[in-house]
């Protein structure tokens, strides 16, 4: 809501000789200060009905009737106050609808997929790895929502891609010598002229079936991932479909309590990917997927069946 204008110079409200007096300028100015104290007060009253602009105070009020224990390090205000209001709102009945409306607001728009695995009971939903502090509600909220007999399994998501292009470009070739005229070393035995290029890289060249086959040497390169700079993943799943090079692997809560760090390294133990990610592991474990898309400079289409997937 928008602040009242409390702000009075109460100087200005004494007759013009009393301005003049040092006793009165001090008076006005240590009442000023309260006055300034007061009506932020007021306002804050009013900015605390709503749970978008509450200040502080009233987070941390609301924190403890929920039982929330706030960590100020990676929990920044805004965070806090979306916390508060996602608890308010979490109310039955409990549907799938109930739960997309969730992952909107929690999540993004089009930034999740969900995958319901009905003969194991368990639901998957994926969302991006790099900022995982919402997806921490989701886990509490789905937690409170969620069938007991329905295993939830978050799956952060990281997505590189490799990308391809094509130039083609000719030149023209001059010779300096001719047959039976030839003076040695007095000019090169050919001069080429500057290039011209005739095909630049964003004009399509590059045909699926090199798409494919580079995805399938990456995969043949990844061989294990790495946590946190130290916890070492060996069993991990690869699979190539079209352009598309797909690494899966489960990270249980036994083996790190939180992923700070995630890298795809080769049999020599190098990193060939490495981002930066904030990912809580809850009580049941996580799945980790990478998707390394490999396409040509321009948009990226996924291949199907040896043929580009224009959406």
């Amino acid at each position: 809501m928008n602040n009242r204008d409390l702000t009075i110079d109460l100087l200005e409200q004494l007759p013009p000789w009393y301005r003049e007096v040092l006793d009165y300028q001090e008076i006005c100015r240590t009442e000023q200060e309260e006055f300034d104290s007061l009506a932020r007060e007021i306002n804050a009253v009013g900015d605390n009905f709503f749970f978008q602009t509450m200040d502080l105070s009233a987070v941390e009020m609301w924190e403890n009737i929920f039982g929330i224990v706030p960590n100020p390090e990676t929990e920044d205000l805004a965070f806090r106050r979306f916390r508060i209001q996602n608890r308010v709102s979490s109310r039955p009945p409990y549907t799938m609808a109930f739960l997309y409306q969730k992952l909107d607001e929690i999540i993004g728009p089009g930034n999740w997929t969900v995958r319901m695995d009905y003969a194991n009971y368990t639901l998957y939903i994926e969302s991006s790895a790099e900022n995982q502090l919402y997806a921490g509600e989701l886990y509490i909220t789905f937690g409170k929502i969620k069938p007991a007999h329905i295993v939830y399994i978050n799956t952060p998501l990281l997505q590189s891609g490799l990308t391809l292009s094509e130039t083609i470009s000719v030149a023209l070739t001059q010779w300096n010598y001719r047959l039976g005229n030839w003076a040695l070393y007095s000019a090169p035995f050919r001069t080429t002229y500057q290039e011209e290029v005739i095909k630049v890289p964003s004009t399509p060249s590059i045909q699926p079936v090199l798409l494919s086959g580079v995805a399938s040497f990456v995969s043949g390169d990844v061989v294990s991932a790495r946590l946190n700079g130290t916890t070492l993943v060996s069993a991990i799943t690869k699979t190539v479909s079209g352009n598309i090079l797909t690494v899966t692997y489960d990270v249980p809560d036994t083996q790190v309590s939180e992923i700070t760090r995630v890298e795809l390294l080769d049999k020599n133990g190098n990193p060939l990917t490495a981002t930066d990610v904030y990912v809580p592991v809850g009580n049941d474990g996580i799945q980790m997927k990478h998707t390394i898309p490999v396409y040509e400079d321009g948009p990226s289409y996924p291949i199907i069946d040896g043929n580009v997937v224009k959406y």
